[in-house]
């Protein structure tokens, strides 16, 4: 039996107005990360600011220990694994493949980028571990900020407002809830956290400015092989029948 595989037809992750301000965004996040790894490159220890936020932290979450422990489960490599799939099989069923090359390229990439790029060179370290920058809070991001853009974009599904919204929100709450998370049980330094998010706003944005001009080249390659009968896909991958969709 033969694999259908995904057209990838229909509007681009990104907006062409979106584009630039994402490889602005992009090239801050560069930057956040060299700084803040720099100044914390191969301590063993917090740092003064770290100090002051990381003991404010703790002393506010010190009683609810046990719901940080569960916050903290969410960025686990397991559940990150579970939760990527539910979002990619979400994407699919939604009929929206380039969300799903989203979720899974980005994840993937910044996690990669994070335990075999970015802890080595910095070094720094917590209880003898490497932390920064964090790995739970650069999966939770990486999958939350990919869920924005698909829900956010031109390809967004078409779910009701308040879902999206919704569901938008969620995405966001669980980066910011799990950073505070993960300072309480002495997993990370607040700095780390914020290296982690920075590290998954960036690689999302840089997996969207890629995936969108690579997805829209194979739709019309596969335009052109089904013949001049079938629909010409526009420069963005969209076909011109698709054009004429309203707003989602």
């Amino acid at each position: 039996m033969a694999v259908r595989w995904p057209t990838f037809r229909g509007r681009p992750l990104l907006a062409a107005s979106a584009r630039w301000p994402a490889g602005g965004l992009i090239a801050l996040c560069a930057i956040v990360i060299a700084v803040l790894g720099s100044l914390t490159a191969h301590q063993s220890q917090a740092n003064s600011v770290d100090a002051r936020i990381d003991a404010a932290i703790i002393a506010r979450l010190v009683a609810h220990m046990h719901a940080a422990d569960l916050v903290v489960e969410l960025g686990n490599q397991m559940t990150v694994t579970i939760i990527c799939a539910v979002l990619v099989l979400a994407c699919l069923a939604l009929r929206r493949p380039r969300g799903a090359v989203l979720i899974v390229v980005s994840v993937l990439v910044a996690g990669g980028l994070t335990e075999n790029v970015l802890k080595p060179l910095f070094g720094r370290t917590l209880g003898g571990a490497l932390s920064f920058p964090s790995g739970h809070e650069t999966g939770v991001s990486s999958m939350a900020v990919a869920v924005i853009v698909v829900l956010a974009g031109p390809a967004r599904p078409r779910l009701p407002a308040a879902l999206r919204w919704l569901l938008m929100a969620v995405a966001a709450a669980a980066v910011v809830a799990l950073s505070p998370a993960l300072v309480a049980v002495h997993f990370h330094y607040f700095s780390d956290t914020i290296g982690g998010v920075v590290v998954g706003i960036g690689t999302v944005l840089a997996t969207a400015l890629v995936v969108d001009p690579v997805t829209a080249r194979l739709a019309r390659a596969r335009a052109a092989r089904a013949g001049p009968d079938a629909p010409t896909p526009a420069g963005d991958g969209m076909t011109t029948a698709a054009r004429g969709l309203p707003p989602a």
